[in-house]
């Protein structure tokens, strides 16, 4: 899909404001407990210029939001980096393997997919060392799981607290709270499909949603 139909798409579904979110004065005098209001609409872009990620940005910025090692992000066969295998899907370029010196001007038909194979693959390693080594979890701090594999309370904080922590890290803001319970509420669809873990199911869903949306991969 092309950039701007997925703007469009983005746009339509979550609608536009034209009221701006004040600016906040945070120099050196300034009080730092100020937080800015904000209606809940999406500003309008001052530049209109919204560009893909790329490889190594997407790369990157997923290494960075999880807290992993950029080799780990994500690789095919366990040892070839994604953003090498995927970078002409991703708008990169490979002058020496398949003469490609240009990024394309559109997003092809296989960038959602590798999209979504990169940003699944970090979830994974993130969600896994969160899962076996709880007392170092970074993202699902407090998630118990059940005997079965399943949440012991999707309504718990630690719930709401890791999926706040998920659109911290991809967003860049806090989410609103239909973001939050519409978040919360995919449990209970991922359960409904009879997953084997359905809680760490649904750990995958929702950092694939977040992570792979709009505005995660674009800038």
């Amino acid at each position: 899909m092309r950039p701007e139909r997925l703007l469009l798409t983005c746009l339509l579904l979550t609608g536009c404001s034209d009221k701006l979110p004040p600016a906040v004065d945070l120099g050196p005098d300034a009080n730092p407990g100020v937080t800015p209001e904000w209606d809940g609409g999406v500003a309008k872009s001052q530049k209109g210029n919204l560009r893909f990620k790329g490889p190594e940005r997407l790369s990157l910025d997923l290494a960075q939001a999880l807290e992993l090692p950029v080799t780990s992000v994500c690789n095919e066969l366990g040892q070839y980096p994604c953003q090498t295998m995927h970078g002409v899907a991703l708008g990169g370029v490979d002058p020496y393997q398949h003469s490609v010196y240009e990024t394309a001007s559109v997003t092809g038909a296989t960038t959602p997919i590798a999209v979504e194979r990169t940003v699944l693959s970090a979830c994974n390693a993130r969600i896994a060392l969160d899962v076996n080594t709880p007392a170092a979890a970074v993202v699902f701090k407090d998630v118990v799981l059940t005997s079965d594999g399943k949440l012991a309370d999707a309504t718990s904080p630690a719930v709401a607290t890791a999926v706040t922590s998920l659109v911290r890290r991809a967003w860049l803001r806090d989410p609103t709270q239909d973001e939050r319970d519409t978040l919360v509420r995919l449990s209970t669809d991922v359960q409904a499909t009879g997953a084997a873990t359905p809680g760490v199911a649904w750990m995958q869903a929702a950092c694939l949603a977040v992570f792979s949306s709009a505005e995660a991969v674009f800038y």
